[in-house]
């Protein structure tokens, strides 16, 4: 390479270093110290450091930078600048600088004494940097280092500045007072062999650990327990943290501690009452879990259930989650239709309840598997606002299923009890057989529900037919009355005994294939069967047949249907006597109405019908007709023919009147002796004389032979006739003595002739 080569090569060297140095944020400088001959460099950096550029810099640069240097810094700086040049340390000096605007700046100046190639000249290589800014504030940190230091020792916590190695640089007061140490005891030694630590080596050799991995950078914390100034071990929580300088390193460690012994033996206390909690909540979960209802918390404000207890998966079917996500739409199909109200306006039923007062209310639910449940809910009051208005409600839900089905039965047996009475008291007050019949089968489908009632007389040959029947209004259909299922069988030995046939559900019965297809012909699904025994004597069957469903037939409703078939029973038998006693009564009536010689009615009976009679036309204003008649010389008959004889003339004339006198109203009886009477009703004289001319006509047919007579040569009879329409001026007497008069005058007049007489009523 040629010289100039080499001069190019170095002056672009050169360059390239100074655009170099030109780039750094400082003023970079190169001062000859012992050859006059070297120039000093000083970089463009200068003009902003004092505001003068460096061609205007004078050649002596030690006079010129002490010119710029404040007064009361030079001999410091000069100092520094000696010490570095005899002992070839580097320069490292802050001092105040005056710029050319007057204005005074802080510089740090660092620099190394550097021996040149012709191993002579000794040279400064040094960087002057801009600190003003780090010294206002190290300034204003000075300021505020007693109000920091206060701040540092009246704080709670325990603070300590620690060196990277562990030793201490400073401990606040609040960590002193607590160990009962001085601060001399302490700073300039391992922190690990101040007496906090000294609890034991493990605590020690934790510390270590500690502040080596803090020393690298990590920020370390954690519980531990050191000694206070009684040597009691008290738990603290300590941590470390590093303090990096500007270049990233470790610089220092800050240690921190507070007093936590009152906090963990709150915590211990917090804790036990979490335990204590958690075992009462736990205890409060199984008991609510254990007892037979269902607990919930109802909340007002969300309209839906925030808890339940497990029961409601046992005794409705759904998990308190499906309660408690449950849309409230689901929850109201839930409740029976007849009950769906009190889904309505919840809020409203609690707003006037009072604490501790509990509002109970039974309605039906849907169980998971479609079957209706009783539930018997109480429900009071849980949580209000601040207005008192009530926001949630807690309940229990009880299943009263059972007891709801116990009190139905119980009123079914009370009904029945009811039933028994009811139909003991008609027997004993109503002597007819059929009004009993229908009452007993009406009150016992009533009474049971079911479908249809019937008692079913049997006859002597095995046939019957249904003396009474209680249909519900949707029967599939009528049954026919001369057949029923039950009677197709000829033994009755089982009812003969007194024993009922009870049949749950038909389909699960042994009966005869010709019956089963007869129940089905009815769409009878169950029956009960009750014999009705009169005596020894199989009278007929109680029957109760329900259709819309199999059904269950409970022990007391066999027994009712047992002790009613005993009361129709009973019913019978009285009916039965009764009929015996009223055709008696009615014997004995007829006896003693009837004459016994001639089987017509006697002079009483007359007595009582002319008197009904009368009376009765007297209020319809209709006329009333009477004939008196008697065997002419009927003593003549006697004495010829003997008495014996003449019983029998009488005896056929009362065979002839009976067959001539045929209207039910009409009552011929013996009046006396020979003498007879015809009342009339409602017959004026004319048919009233009509029907004397028939029976006078008729006693003349019979030919009865009267020698004695003086009219005739065979027995006839004369007949007197008296007509009226009763009035209140009159009275039977009165017809009575009309008839007899013309009984007379038809005698006067000869005899075997009838003669008229009308009573005219008074105006």
């Amino acid at each position: 390479m040629s010289r100039k080569q080499a001069q190019e090569e170095l002056s672009e060297a050169e360059q390239k270093y100074r655009t170099l140095v030109e780039q750094i944020p400082g003023v970079v400088y190169i001062l000859p110290i012992n050859n006059t001959a070297q120039e000093a460099y000083i970089s463009p950096q200068l003009q902003q450091l004092l505001g003068i550029a460096p061609e205007d810099w004078y050649h002596g640069f030690f006079n010129s930078w002490l010119n710029y240097t404040h007064p009361d810094d030079r001999d410091r700086y000069w100092q520094a600048v000696n010490t570095t040049i005899t002992t070839g340390e580097t320069l490292r000096v802050e001092y105040r600088m005056l710029r050319r605007d007057g204005r005074t700046i802080w510089v740090r100046d660092q620099a190394n004494l550097v021996l040149c190639a012709d191993g002579q000249t000794q040279v400064f290589q040094g960087l002057v940097f801009d600190i003003s800014e780090r010294k206002r504030a190290e300034a204003a940190l000075s300021e505020n280092e007693p109000k920091f230091r206060a701040i540092f020792n009246q704080t709670n916590q325990f603070i300590g500045l620690l060196q990277p190695n562990g030793i201490v640089l400073e401990a606040n007061k609040t960590a002193l007072d607590f160990a009962g140490i001085t601060r001399e005891e302490v700073v300039g030694k391992p922190f690990w062999e101040a007496k906090w630590w000294t609890i034991s080596s493990e605590t020690q050799a934790q510390l270590k650990t500690a502040i080596a991995a803090a020393a690298n950078g990590e920020s370390i914390r954690y519980e531990v327990e050191v000694l206070n100034r009684d040597n009691r071990a008290i738990a603290i929580d300590f941590s470390l943290r590093p303090i990096l300088n500007e270049t990233g390193c470790v610089k220092l460690l800050i240690s921190e501690g507070r007093d936590i012994s009152e906090y963990q033996a709150a915590l211990r206390e917090r804790q036990k009452a979490e335990d204590a909690l958690r075992s009462s909540q736990d205890f409060l979960q199984k008991v609510a879990n254990t007892v037979p209802h269902i607990l919930y918390l109802f909340d007002l404000l969300k309209g839906t259930s925030i808890y339940l207890n497990q029961k409601s998966l046992s005794i409705l079917g759904y998990s308190p989650e499906e309660f408690c996500n449950a849309d409230p739409q689901w929850l109201l199909n839930c409740f029976h239709p007849d009950d769906q109200h009190l889904c309505y306006d919840i809020p409203s039923r609690f707003i006037n309840l009072s604490d501790n007062e509990v509002l109970s209310t039974e309605y039906r639910f849907r169980h998971k598997n479609g079957e209706w449940l009783w539930l018997n809910t109480r429900e009071v009051v849980f949580a209000r606002d601040a207005s008192g208005t009530p926001t949630q409600i807690l309940g229990s839900v009880e299943d009263i299923s059972t007891r709801k089905q116990a009190e139905g039965l119980l009123r079914q047996q009370a009904e029945g009890e009811r039933l028994i009475t009811e139909v003991t008291q008609q027997i004993r007050q109503s002597l007819n057989l059929e009004e009993v019949l229908n009452t007993t089968v009406n009150s016992i489908r009533e009474c049971l529900g079911s479908d249809s009632v019937a008692i079913y007389q049997l006859e002597s040959d095995g046939s019957g037919y249904f003396a009474a029947e209680s249909l519900s209004d949707d029967y599939p259909q009528r049954l026919e009355q001369t057949l029923h299922p039950f009677s197709r069988t000829r033994d009755f030995s089982y009812y003969y005994q007194g024993l009922p046939t009870v049949l749950h559900n038909i389909q699960e019965s042994d009966l005869s294939a010709d019956v089963f297809e007869l129940l089905q012909l009815y769409k009878i699904k169950a029956a009960m069967v009750v014999p009705i025994l009169n005596g020894d004597n199989l009278w007929g069957l109680l029957i109760a047949h329900q259709c819309s469903a199999p059904r269950y037939w409970q022990a007391f409703e066999v027994n009712l249907l047992q002790q009613l078939a005993s009361q129709v029973a009973i019913a019978i038998h009285q009916s039965v006597l009764y009929q015996q006693l009223q055709a008696a009564n009615e014997e004995l009536q007829r006896l003693a109405t009837l004459d016994g010689l001639t089987q017509i009615a006697n002079r009483r009976r007359f007595d009582q019908y002319l008197e009904n009679e009368w009376h009765r036309l007297k209020r319809e204003q209709m006329p009333l007709s009477l004939i008196l008649f008697d065997v002419d010389f009927f003593k003549r008959y006697n004495d010829t023919y003997g008495h014996l004889a003449g019983d029998d003339c009488l005896r056929q004339l009362g065979s002839a009147l009976k067959s001539i006198i045929k209207r039910p109203a009409d009552l011929v009886a013996r009046y006396g002796g020979e003498e007879f009477a015809v009342i009339l009703p409602n017959t004026e004289i004319e048919g009233a004389i009509s029907v004397a001319q028939t029976i006078r006509q008729a006693v003349s047919d019979l030919t009865i032979p009267h020698a004695q007579s003086s009219v005739c040569d065979h027995v006839t009879v004369s007949l007197g006739v008296g007509s009226i329409v009763p009035n209140s001026e009159t009275s039977p007497q009165d017809l009575i003595n009309a008839a007899d008069r013309s009984l007379y005058i038809a005698k006067q007049q000869g005899r075997d002739r009838v003669h008229t007489v009308c009573v005219v009523t008074p105006s």
